[in-house]
């Protein structure tokens, strides 16, 4: 009977593993396919990838610096949805000068007039549609400001951080002098855009007190875990 009994468990056990599997394939499968009609620069690989550390590490707090039109925070506002808590703390001023603040008008001067032709208002509003339409308001906090005013609003540990704000190395520096500390030992952080001249900096300061664990994007995104 007591054999009957636990092949009866294991039985029930890889059923509903095989039923989570199917489900998270199609949760997935609705991310990706909505991922390219939103504004941003979130791959199907950088999705994936995001998608499946949240439901390893199962963050209550989750925080995105640099949302843009949401397409890097929508798989994890899904994927939180979907097992049903957490929130992803959601940063950006969606603002113009904050945006190219310390941008330099001749190095940067493709970058700049490409930033300044941008309709933000839009972005932002398109954003708050996308979380509406997908009901994702339950897990989502949207702080519509800069990351230097967020942070000293942020007192619960983050699990998870990534960091995709104002590229420059003074902005990107700061960021990480500001939430790193915030991040729970053994928590993850994300970094994108690392190949970036003016991000190496920034880099360098996370390599002093977290471990690389993967490097994906054709080495230009780059998943630290704090030591």
């Amino acid at each position: 009977m007591k054999n009957l009994l636990l092949l009866l468990a294991c039985s029930c056990s890889a059923l509903a593993a095989e039923e989570r599997e199917i489900s998270v394939d199609a949760l997935k499968h609705e991310v990706f396919e909505v991922i390219p009609t939103l504004y941003g620069w979130c791959t199907k690989e950088k999705a994936d990838h995001f998608m499946d550390l949240v439901l390893e590490v199962n963050p209550q707090v989750y925080v995105e610096i640099g949302v843009f039109g949401g397409s890097s925070l929508f798989p994890v506002a899904s994927t939180l949805k979907f097992l049903g808590e957490g929130v992803v703390i959601a940063i950006d001023p969606w603002d113009k000068k904050e945006t190219i603040k310390h941008f330099d008008p001749t190095e940067d001067a493709t970058d700049l007039k490409w930033w300044t032709s941008i309709n933000f208002e839009r972005i932002y509003y398109s954003y708050l549609h996308l979380i509406k339409r997908f009901d994702l308001e339950e897990y989502c906090l949207t702080m519509k400001m800069t990351s230097e005013k967020a942070a000293s609003k942020i007192n619960t540990p983050i699990d998870i951080l990534y960091l995709d704000g104002n590229h420059s190395e003074v902005c990107s520096t700061q960021d990480v002098e500001l939430y790193l500390p915030k991040v729970k030992q053994g928590g993850y952080i994300w970094m994108n855009d690392t190949l970036w001249a003016t991000r190496q900096q920034a880099v360098e300061l996370l390599s002093e007190s977290c471990d690389v664990v993967k490097v994906i994007d054709n080495g230009n995104c780059i998943l630290f875990k704090k030591r």
